[in-house]
């Protein structure tokens, strides 16, 4: 597969829908399990943090995997419209193997035993597991999508990772503009 601009492009369009709908997931099993909130494009959680549930916490991240695996079977299978796959595949994939890489970095910076407030690390504590338990366990499938896709990549090795790298720098910016520019501007409500 050649990636060029068009790629780019379709991309950065899946990864700013593939937020708020990460965020869809929380709130409908949060809503599922009788806990009122407010959701925004990059939140959604209870204003009162001892209502916060495992099982809420992690339905983003379990959404995220199972786009990415739909997305890497359908560019398996559907030939004509594999570079939409590949985007949709890469981009929920990398937004949570990104944020892994962060959170982690941080955690060894700061020394925090990943007790930062992310999904993954929120739903293992919630469960009284390891706060690492499910940044493990999804990294493993994550990875492999990842390899699978960018594997038929038409570049060298270092080009391949190059793009990875890019992708991965896109999808912070993308969450860093929603959650400090878009988020604010849309609900002023709650950021204010």
């Amino acid at each position: 597969m050649r990636i060029g601009l068009r790629f780019y492009l379709i991309f950065l369009l899946t990864a700013f829908l593939i937020f708020p709908v990460h965020e869809l997931a929380h709130y409908v099993t949060y809503r599922l399990s009788g806990v009122q909130l407010q959701m925004t494009l990059n939140t959604a959680s209870p204003q009162d943090q001892s209502l916060r549930r495992p099982l809420p916490e992690i339905a983003g991240p379990l959404l995220n995997l199972a786009l990415a695996v739909a997305a890497l079977c359908a560019f398996c299978n559907d030939e004509p419209r594999k570079i939409y796959w590949a985007a949709l595949a890469l981009a929920a994939a990398l937004m949570r193997l990104a944020l892994y890489i962060l959170i982690s970095a941080a955690a060894l910076v700061s020394r925090s035993g990943l007790s930062l407030g992310n999904d993954e690390p929120i739903a293992a504590h919630l469960w009284g597991l390891p706060s690492l338990t499910f940044v493990a366990l999804f990294s493993v499938p994550l990875l492999l999508i990842v390899w699978s896709v960018v594997r038929t990549f038409q570049c060298s090795r270092t080009r391949t990772w190059l793009h990875v790298f890019g992708f991965s720098l896109l999808l912070i910016s993308i969450g860093a503009l929603i959650g400090n520019v878009l988020d604010p501007w849309l609900f002023p409500t709650r950021f204010g």
